[in-house]
């Protein structure tokens, strides 16, 4: 596994793992790079520099390419639901998908998020961390009044 501060990955700026996987998925529904850059509105190039860990995409972008491979941010992050999952836990799935969607969280909200993020022990927190910081960039962009366009 090549981590971000590797001298030998692809750039500090990307993760070559979230890359990989989003290649692996995408390969595995039957698309192309150019199928999902037409759906999600951005280049050929940005999808590849995404897959090979150039750069990583911002969270819409990612919701958008995981949507047209027939999945969502949960699923990704997490695996596919139990089957036998209680009523509790589908409760937690689901307002925890809504706050992954959602742009328009609070300052204060994202803070919680970002402190409850940190405190996780595992494999996950190295694949979130780069979504968060676009997640903070996008919003600090849209406060500023530009815009956050992929390109």
């Amino acid at each position: 596994m090549i981590h971000n501060n590797d001298p030998k990955g692809p750039s500090p700026h990307g993760d070559t793992e979230l890359g990989l996987r989003l290649s692996s998925i995408r390969l595995r529904v039957g698309l192309t790079q150019t199928d999902i850059a037409r759906k999600v509105a951005v280049s050929r190039q940005h999808i590849s520099n995404i897959e090979t860990g150039m750069t990583s995409p911002t969270v819409q972008v990612l919701q958008d390419y995981l949507q047209t491979c027939g999945t969502d941010l949960a699923e990704f992050f997490y695996g596919p639901l139990p089957i036998n999952q209680t009523r509790r836990q589908r409760e937690y799935h689901s307002k925890l998908q809504a706050l992954l969607e959602n742009d328009t969280t609070s300052p204060a909200l994202t803070k919680v998020l970002d402190a409850f993020m940190t405190s996780m022990q595992s494999s996950l927190t190295a694949v979130v961390q780069p979504i968060r910081v676009q997640v903070r960039h996008a919003r600090h962009k849209r406060e500023d009044g530009s815009l956050d366009q992929a390109s």
